[in-house]
């Protein structure tokens, strides 16, 4: 670990050619031993390699993950739109108008007392 104070963060990605590599069987055994040693501490890996094992078309894995990728970008750039159209415009207007209501609330309270 690089940092001792980070205590549950474990370094054992495993990168795309790694994945591609070991699906294809086109590494050496101390490799192959290396990445199933990975995929055994972290479930996650281990669900990927499964879930690419099981698609038929091998050669499109790139293609399918780069679209993926995009799609993600879409939707994540879709909700950052959404949340900035829901933040307030126009705050001085709401600003005055809390300011007017106050203003009035004062002077209608020292009104009522001062005519007592």
């Amino acid at each position: 670990m690089t940092n001792w104070k980070d205590i549950f963060k474990k370094e054992t990605d495993i990168t795309n050619e790694e994945l591609l590599k070991y699906l294809d069987k086109d590494i050496s055994e101390d490799e192959m031993n290396a990445i199933e040693q990975k995929m055994a501490i972290s479930d996650f890996e281990n669900d990927a390699i499964e879930g690419l094992a099981q698609l038929k078309s091998k050669e499109n894995i790139i293609a399918i993950t780069n679209t993926l990728n995009q799609q993600l970008k879409k939707q994540i750039s879709r909700s950052h739109k959404r949340n900035k159209k829901r933040k307030i415009q126009d705050q001085q207007w709401l600003i005055v108008a809390v300011l007017a209501v106050l203003l009035l609330s004062v002077v209608g309270y020292f009104l009522i007392h001062y005519y007592r």
